[in-house]
C-alpha cells in the first residue's frame, strides 16, 4: 500500500496520504482508477458542493467518501445530461424452455403449433425505475470485461484508408472500470420473479438464496465488489441455489418487502422453495469464510429431498434497550463495554434437530408467553437418579413410604428439604416395574404430586407420608 500511495501522490501533485488511501481503497487497489478517480472528483470531493454544507474531513471512512462520490455522479448526471432514451426491449413470443406462459399449453392449428407466450418479467420488475448507471447496473449496460475488441469499430474514409476508432458509448475510462468494479454478479443471477423461481427451484431441487440491495447505501456496492466477486461464493450459489437479486424499489423487491420483514440493507436471504419460509437470513456485508461455513452448515442439516425432516429453526429477536428493566439496561451496557456483544450476522438459530416437523417461527415483535408443560412433559423430562439415601436423623430426614400398585411397599428415607422431584428420579431408577421408562402417577391425600415437583418434602406436607404410585395406562 505504501509504495501506491507514494505514486499516487508523485502523480497527482497531493500531499495528503489520507487521500491517497481513501483513493486507492475505493478503486478496489487499482493505482490508475484511483488516480482517475482523483483528477475527475477529488477537487469537488474535498469542496463542499453546497455551500450549507459542512466541509468535510480528510479522515472519512471509506464508506463516507465513496458514498459522496457515489450521490454527487447521480447529481451530476442529472443535472447535466439529457434523459436517456428509453431502451429497446427483445421479447420472446414463442416457445422457451421454462414454459411459464401467459398462455398455458400449446395451440395447434394449419402450419404447426406453437407454446405459450413467455411471462418474463420486466427490467423494472428486478431493477425498479431508477436511471441505470454505474451503482445501478443492468446485464448489458456495461462491458463484462477488460477486452476493448468488442468496442474497436474500423471504417474506411473517402481516401480509402482504414480508420480503427472506439465505439462511442458515452462513458469515460474512469466510469468504464467502475463499472466493471462494481458489476453485480450477473452471471449466477436468474432473472425471475420470486413465484417463478420457487418453480425452478422445486424443479431442479435448490434453495432459494435472495438478496435485496439499495443502491442508495454503499455497502450494497461493496457487497458485489468485494463477496459476489469472490470465486468460491459464486461456486457454492450455482451448485446449490437459485439466485435473485432484486432492488429494494422494484415490483419484486417489494413483494418480498412486503412478506418478509427486515431493516438494514444489503439483505440476504434463503428460502425453502416449497414452503417459502425464511430459513438464514444476513444484514450488512458478511466475512466470505464464515458466510461460506454456515452455508455449508446449513446444507448438511436440511434437505429438499422427499421424507427428510428439516430442523426447526426461529429468528432471533433484537433487543430493544428501551423495554428493559433499568438493571437489564446496566447488565446489557457492562457487557457490551467488556466486549461480550456477539458480532453475529446470522439471524436465525436452529431450536432442535429435526425430529418434529413444526412450522418456522419468523421474527416477531411480540414476546410470547412461557409455555406451561403439560403434565405428561413434565414427567417425561424427569431422569431416573438413584440418589444415595441419607442417614438417619430426625432434625434433617424423613421416611417415606411407597405403596405399589401389586400390594407391596417401599420405605425410603429423604432429606426434608430434597425437592419432590427427588422421590420421582428414585423411584423410576429403583422400582423394578417402572425401570423401562412406563408411566406412572404419584399421590398423596388424593392429591397428584406432580404439580409441586420443585417444592420441598417438608413444604409439600409429605414429612413421614404415604405414597400411591400406579401405572398409568398406555391408552390414555
Amino acid at each position: 500500500m505504501s509504495e501506491q500511495v507514494d505514486t499516487f501522490l508523485a502523480i497527482t501533485g497531493s500531499s495528503d496520504g489520507k487521500v491517497a488511501e481513501h483513493f486507492i481503497d475505493m478503486a478496489g487497489g487499482d493505482i490508475e482508477t484511483a488516480i482517475s478517480l482523483f483528477f475527475e472528483h477529488g477537487a469537488s470531493a474535498a469542496q463542499p458542493s453546497n455551500p450549507n454544507t459542512t466541509p468535510p474531513s480528510h479522515t472519512d471512512d471509506d464508506a463516507a467518501l465513496a458514498e459522496r462520490l457515489q450521490n454527487e455522479a447521480y447529481q451530476n448526471q442529472q443535472a447535466n445530461e439529457p434523459r436517456a432514451p428509453d431502451a429497446a426491449v427483445h421479447e420472446r413470443l414463442v416457445g422457451g424452455e421454462d414454459h411459464f406462459g401467459v398462455f398455458p399449453g400449446t395451440f395447434g392449428g394449419v402450419g404447426g403449433s406453437f407454446g405459450g407466450l413467455l411471462n418474463r418479467p420486466a427490467p423494472q420488475d428486478i431493477f425498479g425505475n431508477a436511471r441505470p448507471g454505474i451503482f445501478n447496473q443492468r446485464d448489458d449496460d456495461f462491458p463484462q470485461d477488460d477486452s476493448e475488441e468488442e468496442d474497436k469499430v474500423v471504417e474506411v474514409d473517402s481516401d480509402g484508408d482504414v480508420i480503427e476508432s472506439r465505439r462511442d458509448d458515452g462513458m469515460s475510462e474512469t466510469q468504464r472500470r467502475l463499472a466493471r468494479i462494481f458489476r453485480p454478479p450477473f452471471d449466477i443471477i436468474d432473472k425471475l420473479d420470486l413465484n417463478s423461481a420457487k418453480q425452478k427451484a422445486r424443479k431442479e431441487k435448490k434453495w432459494l438464496l435472495v438478496n435485496i440491495q439499495d443502491n442508495a447505501e454503499f455497502q450494497c456496492q461493496v457487497l458485489n465488489r468485494d463477496f459476489w466477486s469472490n470465486g468460491n461464493v459464486k461456486d457454492l450459489v450455482k451448485d446449490n441455489f437459485i439466485f435473485l437479486q432484486y432492488q429494494k424499489e422494484s415490483r419484486s423487491g417489494e413483494e418480498y418487502s412486503q412478506f418478509y420483514h427486515f431493516s438494514e440493507y444489503p439483505h440476504i436471504a434463503i428460502l425453502d422453495p416449497i414452503t417459502g419460509e425464511r430459513l438464514k437470513m444476513w444484514s450488512g456485508v458478511p466475512a466470505t469464510n464464515s458466510w461460506i461455513q454456515e452455508v455449508f452448515d446449513f446444507l448438511a442439516q436440511f434437505s429438499l429431498e422427499p421424507g427428510h425432516i428439516n430442523p426447526t429453526v426461529s429468528h432471533k429477536k433484537k433487543i430493544d434497550p428501551s423495554t428493559l428493566t433499568e438493571e437489564q439496561q446496566m447488565e446489557l451496557a457492562i457487557k457490551e463495554s467488556l466486549g461480550k456483544k456477539e458480532q453475529d450476522h446470522d439471524d436465525v438459530q436452529i431450536l432442535h434437530g429435526g425430529e418434529q416437523n413444526d412450522p418456522i417461527e419468523i421474527d416477531d415483535d411480540v414476546d410470547e408467553e412461557p409455555k406451561e408443560l403439560t403434565e405428561q412433559e413434565k414427567f417425561q423430562k424427569i431422569q431416573a437418579i438413584d440418589h444415595p439415601e441419607p442417614e438417619a436423623n430426625p432434625a434433617t430426614t424423613t421416611r417415606v413410604q411407597i405403596r405399589l400398585g401389586d400390594g407391596s411397599r417401599q420405605v425410603r428415607r429423604f432429606n426434608t428439604d430434597d425437592k419432590v422431584v427427588v422421590i420421582y428420579e428414585v423411584l423410576k431408577a429403583t422400582v423394578e416395574s417402572v425401570k423401562n421408562g412406563e408411566a406412572f402417577t404419584l399421590t398423596s391425600q388424593r392429591e397428584n404430586l406432580i404439580g409441586k415437583l420443585d417444592e420441598t418434602i417438608s413444604d409439600a406436607g409429605l414429612k413421614n407420608a404415604s405414597i400411591l404410585l400406579e401405572l398409568v395406562d398406555k391408552e390414555d
